[in-house]
């Protein structure tokens, strides 16, 4: 199971949003009994700004507390005017062939 956290922010308000995403890693630091990061940010220009995304292998049974340690970093991060974001629980295959009514696979 992946967290997906995406943000999007006026490019003015980059060096904000880097200054603050500091400091809410700092207050919210990673904790790999929770979640294990394997995009840490990615960054993209677009016409109406800037665009990040974050993914994270959420550890068995830690989805509430992988999306609580996000949800904190990204409200820290709203505080900057304009930025919008969303955060996304993602199935791997066999996680999500029963929302089809399919087995997941055994081996």
């Amino acid at each position: 199971m992946y967290m997906v956290s995406e943000s999007w922010w006026p490019a003015g308000k980059s060096a904000d949003v880097g200054k603050l995403y500091l400091e809410a890693v700092k207050k919210f630091p990673d904790d790999r009994s929770v979640d294990k990061p394997i995009i840490r940010g990615a960054f993209w220009a677009e016409k109406e700004g800037m665009h990040a995304v974050t993914i994270s292998s959420i550890k068995p049974g830690k989805v509430k507390e992988s999306l609580d340690l996000e949800t904190n970093r990204m409200l820290m991060l709203s505080s900057v005017e304009g930025l919008i974001y969303t955060i996304h629980i993602a199935f791997d295959l066999p996680e999500a062939m029963p929302f089809v009514g399919l087995a997941a696979p055994t081996d």
